[in-house]
């Protein structure tokens, strides 16, 4: 049979070759082929321009360079550890120590030698922790919280327990704090130190640092409700209007849930908020009540009455025209003010006129118009007061002062001698007191400074002599001196 040969070609034999019985056998290598193969490389070295065919050798041996890290270098993780660690891989630490870890399970586990978990249980655990090595800690609680025993930690601690763990968990890199404010003058409290509740951290963990934080706030609060309580005696005490000014507005205790730190995108972030706003309780005093005893002793230090209700008391005796009478005012807010007056009376017809006198030398007088059932009064202080008679020894009375703003009502009774030259009675009233018509018009004024607003003439430098008479006398109400005014002025 003939065979057709491509031009150029050398014949193939049909048969295949085979090898001499004592030739060695052919080596087989990864990635070879038993046959001979040729490989097409370009020669830089001799001819860049030219390529030439030379036998197969094996693959090309690239340099040496460090192979790239795998999860099998590390340890294996499981699907649960991996949610509990956030979805995040950690770099390897140090194993957590059998001997140590199963002193934590023994008194953290409820079994028949201990049945209930106690305080010294929780000590017991504090202190095992604390023998744990640094780069160990987090790896303990995270097998802590997969086996159920942090959450068993947590639930049995109190407060001073809580903080220790935490410190404790802080020393060793676990947890970060959120630094507080600084305390102000007569005690303020500021801003309390938490922790970073990190969502990353095991959810035991996280409710640790949120009561915590609850503790520390309800703290924040009892702390600023006796700030509250010695501002209030510090405003009792002061003896001038710039020592009010010297003292300062009360302060605000600045607690919102921004605070926590927690991100919107926390999904327990509601949970801890509500929480810690439900913990924090309420101070006894507030800032509105302190504001209102400022304002009220600064009325008493420029000479008024404070704004307010009160009740008031009045016990007199005469004898022919000699009359002694003591009252006695007590307001809502607690300050009483006592009067004592002495002077005389006299009587013609209808008419009465009475001229007393107190202890300071200030002179009060009162005309009187008695109509049997019903009688008017009026005095120098423009009080006006209509009476009416209720049986032989008692009235009652309403009484109206726009001067002062006070408005009230009440009772007397009153006994006299047979003569009718002795006489004694008692008046019993209550009432209300607002703003006088010259602290109304200021109130509203733009240009009349509050107790401590500074003034707008100290802005310019205007001396104490260049202020128009009326603006002077105005702050000489405030308590402003001409000394104070040059000291402010120069700051």
């Amino acid at each position: 049979m003939s065979r057709i040969d491509a031009p150029g070609s050398s014949p193939l034999s049909p048969e295949p070759t085979l090898p001499e019985p004592d030739a060695p056998a052919p080596e087989l290598r990864v990635g070879t082929t038993a046959s001979r193969r040729t490989s097409v490389s370009e020669s830089s070295a001799s001819s860049p321009s030219r390529n030439e065919l030379r036998p197969y050798d094996g693959p090309s041996v690239a340099p040496s360079s460090p192979r790239p890290s795998t999860l099998a270098d590390g340890p294996a993780v499981s699907a649960r550890e991996l949610a509990a660690m956030g979805g995040r891989l950690r770099s390897p630490s140090v194993p957590v120590p059998e001997d140590v870890y199963a002193s934590l399970r023994s008194h953290l586990t409820r079994s028949l030698s201990n049945p209930f978990l106690t305080d010294s249980d929780v000590k017991a655990t504090h202190d095992a922790l604390g023998s744990v090595p640094r780069d160990a800690y987090r790896a303990t609680l995270d097998r802590m919280d997969r086996d159920g025993l942090l959450s068993t930690y947590v639930s049995r601690m109190d407060a001073p327990s809580r903080q220790a763990f935490l410190e404790q968990a802080a020393s060793n890199g676990v947890l970060s704090r959120r630094p507080g404010g600084v305390e102000g003058p007569l005690g303020m409290p500021g801003r309390p130190e938490t922790f970073v509740n990190d969502p990353k951290l095991p959810a035991a963990l996280r409710d640790a640092v949120n009561a915590h934080a609850t503790d520390s706030g309800r703290a924040a609060v009892v702390a600023y409700d006796a700030y509250l309580q010695r501002y209030g005696d510090a405003v009792a005490q002061a003896g001038s209007l710039q020592a009010l000014r010297v003292l300062g507005p009360p302060q605000s205790l600045d607690l919102r849930e921004t605070s926590l730190g927690l991100s919107w995108s926390d999904p327990q972030r509601e949970r801890y908020e509500s929480e810690w706003k439900a913990g924090l309780g309420r101070p006894r005093h507030s800032l509105v009540q302190a504001y209102e005893t400022v304002t009220a002793r600064a009325q008493v230090l420029s000479g008024e009455r404070p704004a307010g209700a009160f009740v008031s008391a009045e016990a007199s005796a005469s004898h022919e025209m000699i009359q002694f009478k003591r009252t006695a005012h007590a307001s809502a807010r607690g300050t009483t003010d006592v009067q004592t007056q002495a002077g005389i009376a006299s009587k013609a017809g209808p008419l009465g006129l009475e001229v007393m006198m107190d202890a300071h030398g200030k002179t009060e007088a009162q005309l009187q118009v008695d109509l049997g059932i019903a009688s008017v009064s009026r005095d120098s202080e423009g009080k006006v007061e209509l009476s009416l008679g209720a049986g032989p020894h008692a009235r009652a009375h309403a009484a109206l002062n726009p001067r002062t703003a006070e408005f009230g009502g009440g009772v007397s009774f009153e006994v006299s001698d047979k003569s009718g030259q002795s006489r004694a009675g008692l008046k019993l009233g209550y009432g209300l007191r607002g703003l006088t018509p010259e602290r109304a018009s200021q109130a509203v004024r733009n240009d009349v400074p509050g107790l401590f607003s500074r003034p707008q003439d100290l802005d310019p430098g205007v001396s104490w002599e260049a202020l128009p008479s009326e603006r002077r006398a105005l702050y000489e109400r405030q308590g402003w001196t001409r000394e104070e005014w040059g000291q402010d002025s120069r700051r």
